[in-house]
């Protein structure tokens, strides 16, 4: 994919954004060269302030979501915003996350930028229908790359955590990462910020059976994060053959030197447990992981589990074979 940079304006938010791609009428789309990430700052970012009842000290300060089969329903190679469709309770979701001052922001994969099937103002375009649908997101991160190309960004490298959390500012630990399948709770873990499962058709079982956080729909995982109480956690996992020193709990470090042993609310030892309306709840314990009690997302934690290390060995969501081969991508992601 090829996008014509125009030259940088001081009033861009910051050199981290890179070099205008796009200007719509309701943001403004920049790229730091052609490897990096395509980052999305709305004209009239929404308020920070909180409206309802502020997030608790526990909580995180924002949550980052993964975009086709979470916020929205994956409809492989879309291009109309006609026909795209919120999943149950996301409204809902980023109402409360707004009502309670906590920040959202969008890090999704689409690789039909690259293949030529997808052009930016239509990626706007489905932007600008979400954010009608759901309410306004403060920064979108955009992997633009194949799933050969070997970039830094596309999930589960954890190149797009980490922009959104250099543009929002925030140390991955105090963020949450909510998606659909292992390869966004991997860009997380890698990234150091925890992460949270909500599953769909699509997830597969050992997805789910491996991920420490899941909850049923968006609005449960959401007020989980924002007040659930601290629960129960169950040993950590060994490492899994072929998973390297950085995919394992407690060794990756983020951006500002921030490591990934920075766990979520007060924890304490023994079985998983189930938490606010479903949502289970599996947290590492700060002892023997490297971690501190009381910081990033209440009734979250970080993954790196050994279903999702096996992902990363067999190459389901990174280099060539993308989540098994560009062929077998679910919803062309």
């Amino acid at each position: 994919m090829r996008i014509r940079a125009t030259a940088p304006r001081p009033d861009r938010p910051g050199p981290e954004a890179g070099s205008v791609v796009l200007r719509a009428p309701a943001a403004t789309w920049y790229q730091d060269g052609a490897a990096g990430p395509l980052l999305r700052i709305p004209r009239h970012p929404p308020p920070a302030a909180a409206t309802g009842t502020p997030a608790g000290a526990g909580a995180p300060r924002a949550v980052l979501f993964d975009r086709d089969g979470t916020l929205v329903e994956d409809v492989p190679h879309n291009t109309d915003p006609a026909r795209l469709r919120p999943r149950p309770h996301a409204r809902e979701a980023l109402e409360v996350l707004r009502a309670a001052g906590v920040r959202a922001a969008v890090v999704t994969n689409q690789p039909d930028l690259a293949r030529g099937v997808l052009t930016l103002p239509q990626l706007e375009a489905l932007q600008a229908r979400m954010e009608e649908l759901l309410g306004p997101v403060e920064v979108t991160a955009v992997c633009p790359h194949l799933p050969e190309a070997g970039c830094g960004c596309r999930k589960p490298a954890p190149g797009l955590v980490h922009a959104a959390c250099r543009l929002l500012r925030l140390a991955p630990a105090r963020t949450v990462v909510v998606g659909d399948i292992g390869t966004d709770l991997l860009a997380a873990h890698r990234a150091g910020a925890p992460s949270l499962l909500v599953p769909n058709e699509a997830t597969r079982r050992e997805e789910t059976e491996a991920a420490r956080c899941t909850a049923p729909h968006l609005a449960t995982a959401v007020r989980t994060l924002l007040g659930g109480p601290a629960t129960r956690a169950r040993p950590a996992p060994t490492a899994s053959r072929g998973a390297t020193p950085a995919d394992r709990p407690g060794t990756a470090t983020g951006p500002d030197g921030a490591g990934t042993g920075q766990d979520t609310a007060a924890t304490v030892q023994g079985a998983s447990a189930t938490g606010p309306g479903g949502a289970r709840m599996e947290q590492d314990t700060a002892a023997g992981q490297g971690g501190s009690a009381g910081q990033g997302g209440a009734a979250a934690a970080r993954t790196g589990t050994a279903a999702e290390q096996r992902g990363a060995a067999t190459g389901r969501g990174a280099g060539a074979g993308g989540r098994g081969g560009a062929a077998t991508e679910r919803g062309g992601r």
